[in-house]
């Protein structure tokens, strides 16, 4: 049970199918509270508003420290070798909502992908795709 606990507080978890099923979930229930914001009883009772967005929820910005490209920052080094060059759930709350998943590479640099289908074929979790995941972020891929 204690493996069980130290996995719940790792942020790093790998992508999974699962992990993309509830991207796809929580981006259905974003349209569908949009959605019901645009009923058309409300926009006739709102017609002095216009056509100013709701201020329900901040606007989110991605988190610089995070970027594609840097290194994990320090808060994060502790990064688990067996995940080095696998496909990681986006760490960011900006792509939350996103079909994206992240991928560290030897160095701790963050490599950033779109989670849908590569040249329509090849999804994220097809065996030469995560290959040719794990060669790109390799930091010397031709001294192995």
């Amino acid at each position: 049970m204690d493996l069980d606990e130290e996995v719940d507080y790792c942020p790093f978890r790998r992508f999974t199918r699962e992990s993309l099923f509830n991207i796809e979930r929580r981006i259905a229930e974003e349209k569908a509270v949009k959605q019901t914001e645009k009923t058309p009883a409300e926009t006739d009772s709102s017609d002095d508003e216009g056509d100013e967005p709701s201020h329900h929820e901040p606007e989110l910005k991605p988190n610089p420290k995070l970027e594609a490209g840097r290194k994990l920052p320090p808060s994060l080094e502790d990064f688990p070798a067996h995940l080095t060059g696998r496909p990681v759930e986006d760490l960011d709350e900006y792509y939350h909502n996103q079909l994206t998943f992240v991928v560290v590479g030897k160095d701790k640099t963050l490599y950033r992908f779109s989670a849908t289908d590569a040249m329509f074929v090849l999804s994220p979790f097809n065996i030469l795709r995560r290959c040719a995941l794990y060669v790109l972020v390799h930091p010397y891929p031709f001294y192995i």
